[in-house]
């Protein structure tokens, strides 16, 4: 594809690109954009020859792009395989990375299912490697390393409220009970600290001939509890299948000789899926031109369905069976909000009625005790398999994608 068929790159990047590289853009692509940043694959002509060239650039403020680079820079001699960092400026939001080998799209229906199997492994080998990594030896001087085990979730919970807050009363009160219940359970042990990515998985790293040729976007990496990676894989699975859990966790824990505590990855896997949603939400409720809103959409109801769902598991009570068709969804919530807050269907004549009811009874505790909490669970789990009923369409494929069951091997 040229440059004329793709998305044109920004104006003046094309020059920085040029003087950063030493040569001239002859190619350009527009690569599949993700919720924060824009991307393009670049080839540009220099004496010694064709230089392929990776470019992100950050969709809004945030410094993600910075981040993301001094990550890079703190690995490149780490022996877990990152692009090189070509350029980055502050200024323009943007970095220039070398572009490595491999394709991202895993899985792959071309590619043989004992390589991919063997990538899968691969990765989980790099991921194990990373939390090895001495933090006192990677300089990364805009990340601290906790002082308590409690710490490693309660910065990403301080996001996440950040979020529902600046949502108000958009933010579903599903949000209210679940960060209650993530801020009462934060975890008191962990092992050590590590080099955290944060977003692990398929889609963030590229592979070939069963090898993983590198590990990208380290834009929300931070030091924390390795555990908080096994999760974001097992939540990038439900979009893009990496094989069994039990599996991927057994290689982890035969590369990284110590035992997976699966308690700790079920915990991490409600906080980042309710953390995920809340800020995509938030990118919704302020969307620029760049931003597929029916792409978005579509990933926070898979996203906060799964939520509702894997913390049914945290509370150990069975997951509600899928929702079915629906003829009257505001109906349907109207009883059910209703038998759970002991009050008449009448009493919530709309949908704004019925969350209001919700945010009351919870401003009053009244989902502390075991019991009730797991009934408070339980109708949450119900309105996301309805919510995901009703963007059927709109899911396709993924309606099908539930969390996988986190059991041992």
């Amino acid at each position: 594809m040229s440059e004329a068929e793709g998305a044109p790159l920004p104006a003046g990047l094309r020059g920085w690109i040029e003087g950063a590289a030493g040569g001239r853009v002859v190619k350009s692509v527009s690569h599949h954009e993700g919720a924060s940043r824009s991307a393009w694959n670049v080839d540009v002509a220099c004496d010694g020859g064709p230089r392929p060239l990776f470019v992100l650039q950050d969709k809004r403020e945030g410094g993600g792009s910075a981040r993301d680079a001094v990550v890079l820079r703190a690995l490149a001699s780490s022996g877990v395989p990152v692009p090189e960092v070509v350029a980055a400026d502050e200024a323009r939001s943007a970095i220039l990375l070398s572009r490595l080998p491999g394709r991202s799209d895993f899985p792959a229906a071309e590619v043989p299912e004992a390589q991919q199997e063997k990538a899968a492994a691969h990765l989980m080998t790099l991921t194990a490697k990373l939390h090895a990594l001495d933090p006192r030896s990677l300089d990364i001087p805009h990340l601290a390393l906790p002082e308590t085990p409690e710490e490693c979730a309660q910065g990403t919970i301080a996001q996440a409220r950040g979020a529902a807050n600046a949502l108000g009363d958009a933010a579903d009160p599903f949000f209210t009970f679940a960060l209650d219940w993530l801020d009462a359970n934060v975890p008191s042990k962990v092992d050590r600290f590590s080099l955290v990515h944060s977003d692990m998985g398929p889609g963030n790293f590229l592979y070939e001939a069963g090898r993983v040729t590198g590990i990208v976007d380290w834009e929300v990496a931070h030091y924390g509890d390795p555990m908080e990676d096994l999760a974001a894989i097992a939540i990038r699975d439900m979009a893009t299948p990496i094989g069994s859990l039990p599996r991927r966790f057994e290689e982890y824990a035969k590369a990284s000789g110590r035992p997976v505590d699966l308690a700790r990855v079920h915990y991490y896997r409600a906080l980042v899926l309710v953390r995920n949603s809340l800020m995509i939400g938030l990118g919704l409720a302020h969307p620029t031109e760049a931003t597929d809103v029916e792409e978005m959409t579509m990933y926070q109801t898979l996203l906060v369905r799964a939520a509702a769902l894997v913390l049914c598991d945290n509370l150990g009570i069975d997951r509600p069976a899928p929702a079915g068709p629906i003829d009257d969804r505001v109906e349907t919530e109207r009883e059910d909000a209703a038998a759970l807050l002991g009050v008449e269907p009448s009493t919530l004549p709309d949908a704004g009625a019925i969350d209001a009811a919700l945010r009351e009874a919870l401003s009053r505790a009244d989902g502390s005790g075991e019991a009730r909490r797991a009934d408070f669970a339980r109708y949450f789990a119900r309105r996301m398999h309805r919510l995901g009923e009703e963007r059927k369409a709109l899911l396709g494929p993924l309606f099908e994608r539930l969390p996988q069951p986190l059991v041992a091997q």
